[in-house]
């Protein structure tokens, strides 16, 4: 029989490592954009690929920068989840 809470607490934890990737790069386009926006406020610049491509740059060397360790984190959880996979095809 599975045990739904450890189902539920794998999920909780597979949610978790994909919020924790994410934050790097969507704060560095926040920033980017916001910084962007304001320029283009200032000078008064209408043209949207003046924005887009500054985000784009951003999130490109974020990604970068922060690969390795992404990388060791997905790498971590697989082998956790293969680990954990024959309790759960065991049947606990």
């Amino acid at each position: 029989m599975i045990d739904f809470d450890r189902v539920v607490e794998f999920l909780g934890s597979g949610l978790l490592l994909a919020i924790q990737m994410s934050v790097p790069v969507l704060i560095a386009v926040v920033v980017v954009g916001v910084i962007t926006n304001l320029i283009q406020s200032i000078f008064q610049i209408q043209d949207q690929s003046l924005s887009i491509v500054p985000r784009l740059l951003a999130a490109a060397v974020i990604m970068g920068l922060v690969f390795p360790t992404l990388l060791d984190w997905i790498v971590n959880f697989t082998r956790e989840s293969i680990s954990s996979s024959t309790w759960f095809l065991s049947g606990g």
